[in-house]
């Protein structure tokens, strides 16, 4: 039996703790939608969100399907429907992976906002952020103007990423984050924790 599922069991049953605390919230950063199956008595929302649970996030029939809108961190979910006992995929979700069944489950990915700003370089001509979350391109993600110094915005997955600013051609550490580290190849990079 898998050692997990022991240990979940254990904090549910014997102590009566819920290790999965996700509970429907109006306003939740994460929606979920399955159009159709109007004839369903119920439809249920399950997911590495919830250890897979059966029965605890009943989805709420709408004109044209069903939805349950969610509050969690940011990060990675895999994540099925349920409707009346048949496990299905999200078939509005393009983005699946096989799951050990050999059937897939619906990923659903969780960014964060994140504005990085360099101060000064009124002169600059071209500023672009490159970093781990853009494969170091140095033409794809261009900051815009401000009347102090250069801004963008991005949506990034939690997790650590490096990233510098490259100014006209010269590439240029975030003088205003005392987080660095080498890369392997020497290069100092500034840091970025997204949680």
């Amino acid at each position: 039996m898998d050692e997990k599922i022991i240990s979940e069991d254990i904090w549910e049953g014997v102590y009566n703790l819920n290790v999965y605390n996700v509970l429907p919230v109006e306003q939740g950063n994460a929606s979920f939608f399955l159009e159709g199956f109007q004839h369903a008595q119920r439809v249920i929302l399950s997911g590495e969100f919830n250890g897979w649970n059966e029965h605890s996030l009943k989805m709420k029939k709408v004109d044209n399907g069903w939805c349950l809108n969610l509050e969690l961190p940011v990060g990675r979910y895999e994540y099925k429907f349920i409707a009346d006992g048949e496990w299905l995929h999200d078939p509005a979700n393009p983005e699946t992976v096989k799951n050990m069944h050999g059937t897939p489950n619906s990923v659903l990915r969780l960014m964060k906002p994140v504005v990085f700003e360099l101060d000064g370089y009124p002169d600059a001509k071209k500023v672009i952020l490159a970093g781990t979350f853009n494969n170091w391109d140095e033409s794809k993600t261009r900051m815009e103007r401000t009347e102090s110094g250069w801004k963008i915005m991005m949506n990034l997955a939690a997790g650590k990423h490096h990233y510098k600013f490259i100014v006209d051609g010269k590439w240029m550490t975030d003088s205003n984050n005392p987080l660095s580290e080498h890369d392997p190849y020497g290069n100092l990079n500034s840091i970025l924790l997204v949680q």
